[in-house]
């Protein structure tokens, strides 16, 4: 289900208060470990005009905004695209979650999964996240991993 790419929904226990919520899966190693992030529709762009992709407060990249409506990928098992009803941001200060799949998706009731980022979406998410310096060391050597291992095709 945490596949590369996959955007689940599902009622998310992480959050206080518990509420809907969207996790964007961006790794899963051999050892079946995930790396995701959650995406929030509050405004947490860490800008006054928000645009789609990558944003920037002080020339520091902060978090990745997707305008409402705007296809970014398909529907699950369709060839119908997926958007966000709403603008949804993830914001690069709070957002990622690592653990097994398991364990993420016991912390979500009815999880499952909506979408899948297009490549052209996901390569700029993972562009945006290790030119930003709120993302931990840990995943910007990953990150730097997938882009060097994408161009290299």
């Amino acid at each position: 289900m945490l596949r590369t790419k996959n955007i689940v929904y599902g009622f998310c226990s992480y959050t206080t208060p518990k509420k809907p919520k969207y996790l964007i899966s961006l790794y899963r190693s051999e050892d079946l470990n995930i790396v995701a992030v959650f995406t929030t529709s509050k405004k947490r762009s860490g800008t006054p005009s928000p645009k789609h992709g990558g944003n920037k407060r002080n020339g520091i990249i902060t978090s990745y905004v997707f305008e409402a409506n705007k296809p970014i990928g398909k529907k699950y098992l369709s060839d119908e695209t997926f958007s966000f009803p709403l603008e949804t941001t993830i914001p690069f200060d709070y957002c990622f979650i690592e653990n097994t799949q398991e364990k993420i998706l016991k912390s979500f009731e009815n999880p499952h999964v909506v979408g899948i980022l297009s490549d052209e979406e996901y390569i700029e998410i993972i562009y945006n996240f290790l030119h930003s310096p709120l993302t931990p060391e840990k995943y910007r050597k990953l990150f730097d991993k997938i882009l060097s291992e994408y161009y290299s095709y």
